[in-house]
């Protein structure tokens, strides 16, 4: 299982080069990227990409008879995630 539900993405023509983390189950799709520039070198992105989709699948197992409701807490908690990244890059912006 070594790149299952991991995808490498590097793009020319964009500055992110890294990991990405699919994972779809109920009708829902769970996706998170790790940035090589984020986490220093292309190993550590990987290395935090498969920590992350072992732990996916553990909770998953552990949740199997709530499995709808655990994609849906997932999927709220990484979008969190990506406003506060948000937020805190607008206020960056609007400090320079």
């Amino acid at each position: 299982m070594r790149n299952r539900n991991i995808t490498r993405y590097t793009y020319e023509n964009t500055d992110f080069q890294g990991w990405r983390v699919s994972i779809q189950r109920c009708g829902r799709i769970i996706t998170r990227y790790f940035s090589d520039l984020q986490y220093g070198s292309e190993e550590e992105s990987y290395r935090h990409a498969v920590d992350y989709r072992d732990e996916v699948f553990a909770e998953m197992a552990r949740h199997r008879h709530d499995l709808p409701e655990f994609m849906d807490a997932e999927l709220a908690h990484l979008q969190d995630l990506l406003r506060q990244k948000e937020t805190s890059a607008s206020f960056l912006r609007r400090r320079s």
